[in-house]
């Protein structure tokens, strides 16, 4: 039998594969190949000894809607490509499956001989193919996405456009992005089925951040920030709500909150009512003039004080400088937890449960 014409990418990327792994294993390690067809290889890992088999399957690209069309291996596994975007990453790893990519995005586990490769590299491509797609950034787009992940489906594209004021057309390119990149089913010129609400949240923060988005002025409130807080309770200043530390603490709390951030239409009326002090160092409240209205939408309230949703929350605490991230993150795991105490029934902004 005539042996398989290996194609010369197949070969240049699992050569390409072969050498940022080399460089990146443990002194008196290696990986040699072992076997080719047009779409795979076989590497061999060997340390004292030890040999253990990886199976690598080569893609041009790889969406995250060609995740799921991978074959099962039986073994170990990684995919090498040019780029492995952040969506994609998320569903190999779901899957038990590595990559290796060209931008450094690693992820590699054998278990003989023992060997964890976790590598960060780019999360944007950096030979992007044209696209005609809407563009996720801005206050239409993150009210959509926030809205889309805490709204329990099923919804259709006019209700969405309704309920955050957007065109039809809009929704729709949108949910074909999310659709193309399985973070929501539905079928086509159908409503929203399910949401991968966490992978939405991550979307929507990786164009999003807190301090970034929304029109900001730090202050010093001489009695603390919890103090403040305590005090504009009992005071009318218009629209206001805790996002930030305090937000993420009421629910999971990290370490104690040394910073508040609150959403107000009026900063200098709140600073006033609250006697803050402006501050460009050791500022200890962030006044944050919102990027949309929805800030104010299926708030919740403990005591006097309302605090943004708990969505809106995780997304402005994983896209915060310092722990605030990781404020987020332990936030999203009490929001797995049993999703039905933030998620809202209905699109009205009063349907939270």
């Amino acid at each position: 039998m005539a042996r398989p014409v290996i194609p010369e990418a197949t070969r240049q990327r699992l050569d390409a594969t072969i050498a940022r792994l080399r460089a990146l294993l443990p002194a008196g390690w290696d990986v040699e190949v072992t076997g080719r067809s047009r779409e795979t290889g076989t590497f061999s890992v060997t340390s004292n000894g030890d040999t253990g088999t990886l199976e690598v399957i080569v893609r041009k690209r790889l969406d995250p809607r060609g995740v799921p069309a991978l074959p099962d291996a039986d073994g170990p596994s990684v995919v090498a490509a040019p780029w492995v975007s952040p969506r994609s990453r998320e569903l190999l790893t779901a899957r038990g499956i590595g990559f290796v990519d060209d931008t450094g995005n690693v992820s590699v586990e054998l278990a003989r001989p023992g060997l964890v490769i976790r590598i960060a590299g780019s999360d944007r491509d950096p030979n992007p193919e044209p696209t005609t797609g809407p563009n996720l950034r801005g206050p239409r787009a993150w009210a959509l996405l926030r809205t889309i992940a805490e709204v329990t489906p099923p919804y259709g594209v006019q209700q969405l456009a309704g309920a955050v004021g957007v065109d039809t057309g809009y929704v729709s390119r949108v949910l074909k992005v999310l659709a193309d990149e399985l973070l929501i089913e539905r079928e086509p010129r159908g409503p929203v089925a399910s949401v991968d609400w966490e992978g939405v949240l991550r979307k929507l923060a990786t164009t999003y951040s807190l301090f970034g988005s929304n029109e900001t002025s730090t202050w010093v409130a001489s009695g603390g920030p919890g103090q403040l807080i305590d005090h504009l309770s009992t005071r009318n200043v218009g629209r206001w709500a805790v996002t930030g530390s305090f937000a993420t603490a009421a629910l999971a709390p990290v370490a104690a909150p040394v910073q508040a951030a609150i959403y107000t239409d009026d900063p200098e009326r709140l600073a006033k009512a609250g006697r803050l002090l402006r501050a460009t160092t050791g500022a200890n409240v962030v006044l944050a003039e919102p990027y949309d209205d929805i800030v104010f939408t299926r708030t919740r309230s403990a005591g006097k004080v309302l605090y943004v949703s708990v969505a809106q929350a995780a997304v402005d605490a994983l896209s915060g400088p310092g722990r605030m991230s990781a404020e987020g993150d332990a936030l999203l795991d009490w929001m797995r937890r049993d999703p039905r105490r933030w998620k809202a029934d209905a699109l009205t902004a009063d349907a939270a449960r």
